[in-house]
């Protein structure tokens, strides 16, 4: 049980898998999605801040970030603007989660590369899966 307290970086990946960051201080939440997703075939990786996703994302590349809006210290909607401010179109395409009330309009969610806003808890399992992939190969 401790294993899944520590962030994860240690999946060696294909180049050929799609690569998704979780970034949720939900841990539980986290740990498991990301086991969900490499059982589907993705190299799924997390973290529990959007500092640590900070990090992660401007050392190596994700085709998905699936991330929670309010988390301590930085929120996630911040991290996605400091993003997009440091990478601007080669930046990963953002899943965003919340359990608050948070909307963006249609510009800008496409200015912050944003592809849906899903309210927390997630939909049951075949519905989130669905929204990723969708995320995840939408032009």
């Amino acid at each position: 049980m401790e294993g899944f307290i520590e962030e994860d970086n240690t999946e060696n990946i294909d180049a050929q898998k799609k690569k998704i960051l979780i970034v949720d201080d939900e841990r539980m939440f986290a740990f498991l999605l990301a086991r969900l997703l490499r059982s589907r075939g993705y190299g799924a990786f997390f973290v529990y801040s959007a500092e640590k996703a900070l990090e992660r994302i401007n050392s190596e590349k994700y085709d998905l970030v699936i991330t929670d809006i309010r988390m301590d210290g930085l929120s996630g909607f911040d991290m996605i603007k400091l993003v997009i401010e440091q990478q601007g179109s080669n930046s990963p395409r953002f899943l965003v989660g919340t359990g608050t009330q948070f909307t963006l309009n249609e510009n800008e969610m496409k200015n912050f590369n944003i592809y849906k806003i899903l309210e927390k808890p997630f939909p049951r399992p075949s519905r989130l899966f669905k929204e990723i992939e969708e995320a995840i190969n939408a032009e």
